[in-house]
């Protein structure tokens, strides 16, 4: 109990050196004065695009459409041999 009463003493002496209020820059309104852009208008399902159900494709093929930079038709492998064409 005696080394509880410092401590509680000690808590009360820095509680009291502590600020009531904020520093300004914190607590400073904002300035009216500069410009913002009005809230505009953006629909709840813009940029939805439909899942539907599509026949199985050659991932291979899939591959090639989704590379960036590549060529659309490069037949330099031998997919098309392995795929019965």
């Amino acid at each position: 109990m005696l080394k509880l009463l410092p401590l509680a003493a000690l808590g009360l002496g820095l509680g009291a050196c502590v600020p009531t209020a904020p520093p300004a820059y914190l607590a400073a309104p904002a300035d009216p004065s500069v410009a913002i852009r009005s809230p505009g208008y953006a629909s709840v399902t813009a940029g939805v695009r439909a899942y539907d159900v599509v026949e199985p494709l050659d991932w291979r093929e899939l591959n090639r459409r989704v590379t960036p930079g590549a060529a659309p038709e490069r037949d330099d492998s031998n997919d098309a041999a392995r795929r019965g064409r």
